[in-house]
């Protein structure tokens, strides 16, 4: 039953850190497009992302099914902006739900605001173009028990638009390739984008002129840590695709739609060694509301 429990808390970990990872992801552009973040110092943005997942994985013969769904509202707060474009904001989650469900182990249960984690700030620095240079917790995030194992922390993090740095137009594309290192306690994981993204036009969005920019590639995640007192290394790559819409004039990123997969294993070494095939399924929709 340990090691049941061990497992599911492990899938559904990666899979927050994965929709974290592939929000992470995005670039946009058209016309002739400079494209800049162009955030103000004292502004305050509200973004809202919804999610679901499908996971699937086979332990000692076992096939374990689960999935989740929710939703959260994110706020992001700028305190500088520098002469060289760098952009320091502290953001934090001010609601969030989310419903798990499981078979094995039998798991029915919906989160709404769990102690611990609303209201947690994390200050982050990126450039002009949005490529994350500094990231530091401020207040510590701490959960306590099913939300914990399940590493619901990793939902706290905001990861914008990577923008390229020359001017584009409708029919250019880019790659973008850069690493994300994730950290939870002792646990460090390094999550790689491999994807193209394309500009596709203009269209009105949210209230907004957006750049469309249709995105498509693989994003590869591997890591180790501890779990339960197991040493654990993981190892995955999947498809990743979707939309999203910059606001090119006010320098926002307004909206974005994905879905991606992940083929990976976990392994577990220590009291008791095993391998874990598990593959998962995301789909997510990030929008600013405010």
């Amino acid at each position: 039953m340990q090691l049941q429990k061990m497992s599911k808390s492990t899938l559904s970990l990666w899979a927050v850190i994965f929709v974290a990872g592939s929000v992470a992801t995005l670039a946009m552009a058209a016309g002739a497009y400079k494209l800049v973040y162009r955030m103000q110092k004292g502004q305050r943005l509200i973004y809202k992302m919804t999610m679901s997942n499908e996971t699937s994985a086979e332990m000692m013969g076992q096939e374990m099914q689960s999935s989740s769904e929710g939703e959260n509202f994110m706020h992001c707060e700028v305190e500088e902006v520098g002469k060289d474009g760098k952009i320091t904001m502290v953001y934090a989650i001010d609601s969030l739900r989310t419903h798990v469900k499981s078979q094995n182990p039998p798991i029915d249960s919906t989160f709404r605001n769990p102690e611990g984690l609303i209201g947690k700030r994390t200050r982050q620095v990126i450039n002009a173009h949005g490529k994350k240079l500094h990231s530091a917790v401020v207040d510590s995030v701490k959960l306590s028990g099913m939300f914990a194992q399940m590493g619901g922390g990793q939902q706290s993090a905001l990861r914008l638009v990577e923008l390229p740095e020359k001017e584009v137009k409708i029919g250019d594309t880019w790659n973008v390739s850069t690493p994300d290192t994730l950290q939870q306690g002792g646990n460090k994981f390094v999550v790689t984008p491999n994807l193209t993204y394309t500009v596709a036009g203009e269209v009105d969005t949210l209230g907004y002129k957006c750049v469309r920019l249709n995105y498509k590639g693989t994003t590869a995640i591997k890591g180790e840590g501890k779990n339960m007192g197991m040493n654990l290394f993981i190892e995955g790559e999947g498809p990743n695709q979707g939309t999203a819409y910059f606001a090119s004039k006010e320098g926002l990123l307004v909206a974005m739609l994905g879905s991606s997969d992940l083929e990976m294993t976990i392994a577990l070494t220590g009291q008791m060694s095993m391998t874990i095939p598990q593959s998962i399924s995301t789909k997510l929709a990030l929008t600013l509301v405010k």
